[in-house]
């Protein structure tokens, strides 16, 4: 593990596996190194096995003293990090991390009225850890917490957050099942619908967004659209463990000049993403799996290749501004995940960050 070492990860070793639901597994881990990570509730991390499967968690409790991390996977049918866990870890195991990434985590000066909280499956990983550590002073705006599952099974922390209701007068905790069986007397359907229903106007109210990219989608569009919600006031780091490779029966060439000042010039295929095409040259890693949370694949793009990029959507603005990127370089700065590769981009030249 050489590479993880000199690339600034972070060494932990694997504590504990806790079976937190049929499908779920709790991971705990203990830092190895002299300092740990520093992160803030809300964040994930790139986790990198003995092996060298890596693939991105978000962190499942709030930043302790003894520097220790809590993650919670959801197992995968014939998935590689799932199979790794089902079959080969073991307490004591070395696993190395990177990060930590995304910039969805508690505002304490946000201004608003209302909270609300929007979780699928193990995305309500995140938003425990700022439930445990961000609203936690007198006057703090309530909070609402909707988690969708399919069946009430996958509702693995179920107990823990009807205790904190009865526990926090300010915090409410509504479940809401897609598929559920004839003795669910709680919310069907989908987390998005079920906070819409219960809030009309969102003008005054701030969202956070956790789980599958399909419901952080569906999400901002019904409660910014019809319910008034300000734009920026909808938070969201979706991302992906991995990303399909392209296919394409066309190909086109890139200028590259790698993160050590070695140029290049490669064949790809003229689909999917840049990053996608760099990463499987082995120039560089997208942790977040091309959803524009993380930042690992940024690039800076030749002036006269810039007007034939498609515009920046809000997730890729709001990343480089993060970054403080998004006026350096008149503009050449961008994230390679976004950058959708088609014929005719044919010929453009970038330099891969350092």
């Amino acid at each position: 593990m050489t590479q993880q070492a000199n690339s600034g990860a972070c060494r932990y070793r694997l504590a504990a596996i806790e079976r937190l639901g049929r499908e779920v597994r709790g991971l705990r881990l203990e830092c190895a190194d002299a300092a740990p990570l520093r992160f803030q509730s809300g964040q994930f991390v790139a986790v990198t096995t003995p092996g060298g499967l890596r693939r991105s968690y978000s962190m499942a409790a709030a930043p302790s003293a003894d520097g220790g991390i809590e993650l919670h996977v959801r197992l995968q049918p014939g998935g590689e990090f799932s199979e790794w866990l089902r079959c080969d870890a073991r307490p004591g195991d070395a696993l190395w991390l990177e990060g930590p990434h995304g910039d969805c985590v508690w505002r304490d000066d946000a201004g608003a009225a209302q909270t609300l909280m929007l979780a699928t499956g193990t995305g309500i990983a995140p938003l425990r850890a700022m439930l445990q550590s961000g609203p936690d002073r007198v006057g703090r705006p309530p909070i609402a917490l909707y988690w969708g599952g399919r069946t009430e099974d996958e509702l693995y922390l179920f107990d823990e957050l009807r205790a904190w209701e009865r526990e926090r007068p300010d915090f409410r905790f509504e479940p809401v099942l897609s598929e559920a069986g004839p003795g669910w007397n709680g919310r069907r359907g989908f987390v998005q619908q079920a906070a819409a229903e219960d809030f009309p106007c969102l003008r005054a109210a701030e969202v956070y967004a956790c789980g599958a990219p399909a419901m952080v989608a569906a999400a901002r569009q019904l409660l910014t659209r019809q319910r008034g919600l300000p734009e920026q006031r909808f938070l969201a780091d979706a991302f992906l463990a991995a990303a399909p490779a392209p296919v394409a029966t066309e190909s086109m060439a890139l200028r590259v000049r790698a993160a050590d000042g070695e140029e290049m010039r490669l064949e790809v295929a003229a689909a999917g993403s840049l990053m996608q095409a760099l990463a499987a040259a082995g120039l560089m890693r997208g942790v977040c799996g091309g959803q524009a949370s993380c930042g690992t694949c940024l690039v800076r793009v030749e002036q006269d290749g810039l007007a034939r990029l498609q515009a920046m959507e809000r997730a890729e603005r709001r990343l480089l501004a993060a970054l403080e990127l998004s006026e350096a370089d008149d503009g050449r700065c961008r994230l390679a995940c976004q950058i959708a590769l088609q014929p005719c981009l044919h010929g453009l030249a970038v330099e891969i960050s350092g």
